[in-house]
């Protein structure tokens, strides 16, 4: 379709899913107390239970409380419609139990293969094709890919009832296991993401390129011809808004015109711009609260535990100068904020991923990647709202090089221990636990930094030379406690107790660690005024709740 769509320069943007992160100097560092980490299980099936029983009793000797594992619908479900078969999965659930460990299932209604990190091949139930035609079931891109990794939302009213029949049998039979399911995450779309499959190999991506829209079988085009209709009611109305000279509805088409739509700023600022946008990311919201009615519906009252999904951290092309966000639009996030009030809505907790991703490629051409920058975007936006969120890695974390494997982990509790993440997830097993179950060089490193169990410590500074509108806070050797004040970092606030003429406050901390830290004054406008003199405090923490004073 031709449109008439006024040109638009990229400086004069209102970019929606910017949001700008200051550092709050009063806000004070705290491990969530219900912190825990979970390590992700392997994609394909075990073919040696008594080798897996030995990795998960080494995940928990280290500390480790649940193992993540993907419960495939195309297995489960593969010999026919409402033809369940638990056997695999309930022996590996035996297997969790008797470690010692929690289970956390997801029951994942997308395809195993064609993702970054997979290493298996299962696709969906072969019957699921004929229960309808492929243009409702299936996603159609702008160069006109089919992708059969996951039903299409716009197939709700299948999605409903198999998903559905999914999560009842589901619960009917592991019933009996409640005592292990810490938590129960449901696939939003590919690699288990509430998101399109806008960036895939086999429709010519690549990284860092954008990525493919995904609204183009009938059935899309439709959907979004009489979304307008109901929106605007005449063509001339349409016309007015969109600056355009249509006749008819049926000349109403998603975007054909490429990267254009974006680097004539037309996704940004025309009105069929914002129009499009808002109605692609609408579908992925719609399909979240679909989703989660379903799992409410058949596991709140069996077990009892959160329910959550996964949003992918889709994190180049963020500073494009040409399409900025371009990456995200394409998966279908155009405004973070209207997402995640559906979480909050649907009542699940979140996963995110990229944690141990930096931003050194932020400006820099092709790649444009902000991954720290959008981690906090998310953390801050859920901290506000008030919804649980959980981390993961995008990308394994293992390396022979010690100080880039720890730098990356280091990343990672950065976000955990200043965002108020409530847990993490290690992609994935193999690299912390030998094929026979012994821990590889890469589980120490995990283990001093991120599994950490929570210890509540009662701080004490006493003789502080404090002025009116002055606040001790302290600081030191690891995230928990600010990293020595480092930028994106929190630190431990203490207040006037006028009775004992001392500061004095609580933080939670890793149990079992060696901190090395300081107390500071920090005056009313946020700097510092003066470090605690002398060498550092140097304290190897207790297991248990404990105390520490200061002697300025």
């Amino acid at each position: 379709m031709k449109r008439l769509i006024k040109q638009f320069t990229i400086c004069s943007i209102v970019f929606l899913l910017s949001f700008s992160i200051l550092f709050v100097q009063n806000a004070s560092a705290d491990v969530k107390s219900d912190y825990k980490t979970y390590v992700m299980a392997p994609l394909t099936k075990i073919t040696n239970w008594n080798d897996f029983a030995k990795q998960l009793a080494t995940l928990k000797s280290n500390g480790v409380y649940a193992l993540t594992t993907d419960v495939w619908w195309g297995d489960v479900e593969s010999k026919g419609n409402n033809q369940f078969d638990w056997t695999y999965y309930k022996q590996y659930a035996q297997v969790v139990r008797e470690s010692g460990l929690k289970w956390v299932p997801i029951l994942s209604t997308h395809q195993c293969g064609g993702n970054v990190g997979d290493d298996c091949n299962i696709p969906l139930p072969n019957w699921v094709w004929s229960l309808s035609t492929e243009d409702r079931l299936t996603h159609k891109s702008e160069t006109g890919y089919v992708n059969k990794e996951t039903l299409s939302p716009w197939a709700s009213d299948v999605v409903g009832t198999q998903y559905n029949e999914l999560y009842a049998s589901f619960a009917q039979t592991f019933a009996g296991y409640k005592d292990i399911i810490e938590k129960i995450y449901v696939s939003g779309g590919p690699a288990g993401e509430l998101r399109y499959p806008s960036y895939v190999g086999a429709d010519g991506w690549s990284y860092p390129s954008r990525g493919k829209l995904q609204a183009y079988t009938e059935t899309a085009k439709a959907h979004f011809r009489n979304a307008m209709q109901s929106k605007y009611g005449t063509i001339s109305s349409l016309n007015n808004a969109w600056k355009t000279t249509l006749s008819s509805w049926s000349q109403i088409s998603p975007p054909t015109d490429g990267d254009n739509f974006f680097t004539s700023g037309a996704a940004y600022n025309s009105q069929y711009g914002k129009d499009f946008m808002i109605w692609y990311q609408n579908i992925l919201v719609k399909h979240l609260a679909l989703i989660s009615s379903k799992a409410h519906q058949n596991f709140d009252s069996t077990f009892g535990v959160p329910v959550g999904a996964k949003i992918a951290g889709i994190h180049w092309k963020m500073n494009d100068p040409s399409m900025p966000h371009v990456s995200e639009y394409s998966a279908g996030y155009y405004n973070y904020s209207t997402i995640l009030d559906q979480f909050k809505a649907s009542n699940m907790t979140l996963t995110f991923t990229c944690l141990e991703m930096d931003d050194s490629q932020a400006y820099q051409s092709p790649y444009y990647s902000a991954p720290k920058s959008l981690v906090t975007q998310i953390s801050t936006l859920s901290s506000q709202k008030g919804i649980v969120i959980n981390g993961e890695n995008a990308l394994a974390i293992s390396s022979s090089d010690a100080s880039y494997s720890e730098s990356r982990y280091k990343n990672t509790a950065q976000h955990l221990f200043n965002e108020g993440f409530s847990g993490f997830t290690l992609l994935r097993l193999a690299n912390v636990v030998n094929e026979y179950g012994t821990k590889t060089a890469e589980m120490d490193r995990f283990k001093d930094i991120l599994i950490l169990n929570p210890v509540k410590i009662n701080f004490v500074v006493k003789n502080a030379p404090t002025n009116i509108g002055d606040t001790v806070y302290l600081t030191g050797s690891r995230w928990e406690m600010g990293m020595w004040n480092s930028t994106g970092g929190k630190m431990i606030k203490l207040t006037w107790d006028s009775v004992n003429k001392d500061w004095r406050g609580t933080g939670n901390i890793a149990a079992n660690r060696y901190y090395e830290f300081k107390a500071v004054i920090v005056d009313a406008n946020g700097n510092i005024k003066y470090w605690e003199p002398g060498s550092n405090n140097v304290w190897n923490t207790p297991s248990t709740q404990g105390n520490y004073t200061v002697h300025w």
